[in-house]
């Protein structure tokens, strides 16, 4: 087997197990009616490679749109507490951020799926404090 074409098989199951789809290359060689990639030839490689390529960006783009939506409601939520002032207030944000018991990180470095989990306990701090403010004012209403 040539020299390229090993390389390509090499990226090929890198792109494989980067992008998690290993379980999917049986289905993938079938479509090219082959059992192992070094029955392929190496323009159908190239194929596989250029369509894994195109999925991988894709996902990456998803991913960002996803990121920066979710970034988004943290800092709504953030600035109706007051914490988030402007848009240059990124001290405030991050000491917030770096208590452990909001997230322990800054607001960058959170992956989608922490930015779910900060976002459901930044409502909750926002339900908890207006169920405090309303409790004070009946109190004062009541004095």
């Amino acid at each position: 087997m040539e020299d390229s074409k090993k390389r390509k098989i090499k990226t090929f199951h890198a792109m494989l197990a980067r992008m998690g789809y290993m379980s999917y290359k049986l289905d993938m060689l079938s479509a090219y009616g082959v059992e192992s990639t070094s029955e392929l030839e190496e323009f159908e490689l190239d194929q596989i490679i250029t369509r894994l390529r195109e999925q991988e960006q894709k996902q990456h783009h998803q991913n960002d749109a996803e990121l920066r939506g979710l970034r988004s409601v943290a800092l709504t939520i953030l600035q109706r507490m007051g914490i988030y002032r402007n848009n240059g207030d990124w001290d405030a944000v991050n000491r917030f951020m770096l208590n452990p018991r909001v997230a322990g990180k800054m607001l960058y470095e959170l992956k989608p799926d922490e930015l779910r989990e900060l976002n459901k306990k930044l409502r909750g701090i926002e339900r908890k404090k207006a169920i405090e403010k309303e409790k004070v004012e009946h109190l004062m209403q009541n004095n």
